[in-house]
């Protein structure tokens, strides 16, 4: 007998992205606002960059993960470095968690672009980041 394949899309960074409708979840068609502007452009190489991590550990670890979302907030520095990493509302539980945080420390984050950094406050891009598993 075949697996069967399953019905909710993996990762899949070839996917044409226009709208972050609010982070990461296994549910519906994940998004990013990158209409050609410098700035959305680099927002979506973070959210793949940080997607990719994160699908694979949540795949390694959904017999620990319970439903519900995981808050988050994080500075990106210039090199492209990950800073001040805050859960700031879990309705998951710890696992979840701690996979959505580990996602974001190891996910390999590009510079920011030399054009887009003066704008920034001090260099940095301070982000918002959801991640949610929700039943089926």
């Amino acid at each position: 007998q075949q697996p069967s394949r399953p019905q909710t899309p993996g990762f899949q960074p070839e996917r044409r992205v226009t709208r972050l409708t609010g982070g990461i979840t296994n549910r519906g068609r994940a998004s990013v606002d990158a209409i050609g502007t410098p700035l959305g452009r680099y927002k979506k190489a973070l959210s793949d960059a940080i997607g990719s991590r994160w699908y694979y550990y949540v795949n390694d670890a959904m017999d620990m993960v319970s439903m519900g979302t995981v808050q988050m907030r994080f500075t990106v520095d210039a090199e492209g470095k990950v800073q001040n990493v805050r859960v700031l509302n879990n309705t998951a539980n710890e696992a979840l968690a701690s996979v959505s945080v580990r996602s974001i420390i190891e996910a390999e984050i590009p510079p920011i672009p030399k054009d887009i950094a003066p704008s920034l406050a001090g260099g940095q891009l301070e982000v918002d980041y959801s991640f949610s598993i929700v039943g089926q």
